[in-house]
Formats: C-alpha cells, structure tokens, sequence
C-alpha cells in the first residue's frame, strides 16, 4: 500500500466524511420524506437515527485514532499513541455493533409495516427480537473480553485470546449476513403477488434489496477476519476497517432510500411537470386528508385499467388491526399506499360501474369530495 513510512491518515479521514456526509443527506431526506410528505414517522425511523447516531459517533472515532497513528506502521508510534490507539479501536467495535444492529432492526421494522398477513409478519417480529437479544450479548462479551476492561489496550490484566476475540466479531459477522440476505429477499416475497405493472414491480425490488450489497460487503470483511486483531493494527487493519465502513455506511443509505420514493416522485411532478418516468398506474396524492392515504388501489391489470375506486368508509369487516395497532385494508397493495412507496390514482375513464354503485356515489357527499380533490368531475361515473 505505500513503504514504511506512508501515512494513510488522511485518506481514512477523507472517507470518513464522505461517506458521513451522505449519510447524513439521507438521513435529513428520510425524515423530510415521512414527515412532511408521507405524514408517517415510526419506530423504524426512530431506529435510523440511532443508527446514524452511532456512526456519527463512529466518525468521531475514527478521527481519534487517526490522531494516534491509524494509517501508518505501528513501529513508528509511541507506546502512548498505540495504546491510546487501541482504546479507541476497542471503542470504535462497540460503535460497529450497535450501529449494525439498528440499522437492521430499522430495516425489519420498517418491512412489518407492508405486510397485512400474519404469516409474514410474525417471522419479522421474531427477527427484531433476536437482533436485539444476540447483539446485546456480543457487545457486552466485548466489553467483558479483559478484566479489568482497561486490560483491552493497556495490558496490565487478562484478556481473552485473539481467538476469542475473532470469535466475537465472525459470531457478529455471520448474524450480519443472514439478517442482511434474508432482510433483502423478504420484499421479493412479498412484493410477488401485488397487482403493479411489471416496471414498477422490478424498480421497487431494486429499491427494497439493496441489503444484498450490504451482506456482500459483511461477507468480505468476514473473510478478511484475521486482520480483526493483527499484529500491526494500525496499518494491516485499514482493509477491514474499509470493509467494516462500507458495509455500515453503504446499510444506512439503503435502509433509506426505498423511503424516498414519495419524494422522488412528488419532485418529479413539481419541478418537471412530466409523468415520463413515474409509474403509469398510480397517482400521488398531494393532501393532508389522511383518509387519501389510504386510497384503494384496484387489483386488475399491467396497465390497471380494471382499476377501481373503493369507498374510503371501508365496512370494519374488511379491516383488521395490525402489529402496531392501526387499522389495515385487507390488500398488499393498500399497505403499499399507506408508506408511500406507492401512490393511488383516480378511477380511470374506462372502468363502468354498475348503475346502483354509481348512483350510491353521488349521493356520498365525502366521496364527491374525494373526487373533486382529484379533478374528477361527474362525466367520470
């Protein structure tokens, strides 16, 4: 990488605030998003933040130990800048766990919000629990490696074995990849039987797995294990150390960018004026009526001309209670609506209803309203 005599300090710096920075965009956006557009902010949100929360702790970090010497041949340090090196190393792991376990649990949390059949949600439930409860016990087995704690980067205690330690780390590693890979696959599942137009089916896939990278990016740094604790820590472990950025960073960006989606589209609409490019079979609906977030969606063709406009008063049978207590239609497509990845559109001029349901219509004063906040008038019934 450079002789012996190379400091790599400033581009670890120079990565570091690149990648913080747009995190931090992505952040500021996800919120922008479900705050003012989606009018939905939740615990998976909550989960984001605490997230970035670490990293940008994890930054912090990163600065200090490049103040000791990360980035050059430890020969060249002073025993006080090695050890304080090392304090901040063993700190910067700590930061690592917590930050990947919210930013799964972010990600889970936010995958139980689609789902409207048990079957789907229960595992997810599950898949919380068990981030929570086994990256607890790996970050407090880290914690106790030495005793006492200080023993990690001064020496003058015991100490588990640098065997144990790459224990800690590959245990935390392979969670990492199965909850990233299976976290990735889940929209393809449930996304298979919701009535959208193939385009928009295939770019909602690639909105919603972009864990995949991710898990690529933790089955690297898993093979890259035996740099963990190397000898030379302060040069050999840069490459894990970029791995371990990668796959931190690079999780938090795609844990929040199938949320942007409403944004994109409501910009595309005000800025551009054109629909090229936004998906054909759907409507944003730009209101604070939280009724129309909610707006059926019909399950009919590609091209949704068997799409249909439901009644907003749904009959409560057709409802049920889900997981974190709001009321849900019974379709994938509505909880689609609900978090804006999509967005309803009116009832197209080809559909005919039925002369009773038309004539119920008209007469519903909320229903009429509801059109005329789309611009439909009654040459449409």
């Amino acid at each position: 990488m450079a002789n012996d005599e190379g400091n790599w300090g400033p581009a670890i710096l120079a990565l570091t605030i690149a990648f913080l920075v747009v995190v931090l965009i992505s952040l500021f956006l996800r919120i922008l998003t479900r705050v003012w557009i989606v009018h939905q902010f939740w615990y998976d949100d909550v989960a984001i933040c605490l997230a970035v929360l670490g990293t940008t702790i994890g930054a912090g970090l990163d600065f200090k130990e490049v103040n000791y010497g990360f980035g050059k041949h430890q020969q060249f340090l002073s025993p006080h800048n090695l050890q304080e090196f090392r304090k901040y190393t063993y700190g910067e792991w700590i930061q690592t766990f917590a930050t990947l376990m919210w930013t799964k649990v972010s990600i889970c949390l936010f995958l139980m919000r689609l789902p409207n059949s048990r079957a789907l949600l229960l595992p997810l439930q599950c898949a919380v629990a068990f981030l929570l409860f086994s990256n607890t016990i790996l970050t407090v087995v880290w914690i106790m490696q030495c005793q006492p704690i200080h023993a990690a980067w001064d020496n003058r205690g015991t100490c588990m074995s640098r065997e144990a330690k790459e224990s800690i780390i590959l245990a935390q590693a392979v969670i990492s990849v199965i909850s990233d890979f299976a976290f990735a696959a889940f929209p393809i599942l449930f996304l298979w039987r919701v009535q959208i137009d193939l385009r928009t089916k295939i770019g909602l896939w690639v909105l919603m797995c972009l864990g995949f990278i991710t898990g690529a990016c933790c089955l690297v740094r898993t093979v890259l294990n035996s740099q963990s604790v190397p000898l030379d820590g302060t040069y050999n472990g840069i490459i894990n150390w970029l791995w371990r950025l990668f796959e931190v960073q690079i999780g938090i960006i795609a844990a929040c960018i199938p949320t942007l989606r409403p944004l994109y589209l409501w910009v595309m609409r005000r800025v551009g004026g054109d629909t090229q490019g936004l998906d054909t079979n759907i409507k944003f609906p730009l209101t604070n009526d939280p009724k129309s977030w909610v707006e059926n969606v019909g399950e009919g063709t590609e091209n949704g001309s068997d799409t249909a406009m439901n009644d907003l008063d749904h009959d409560h049978d057709h409802d049920h209670i889900h997981g974190h207590g709001h009321q849900r239609k019974d379709t994938m497509t509505d909880d689609l609506i609900r978090e804006g990845i999509l967005v309803s559109k009116p009832m197209n001029t080809s559909v005919r209803m039925d002369s009773a349901h038309s004539e119920e219509a008209s007469e519903d004063p909320r229903l009429e309203n509801e059109m005329q906040k789309y611009g439909i008038d009654d040459s449409f019934v």
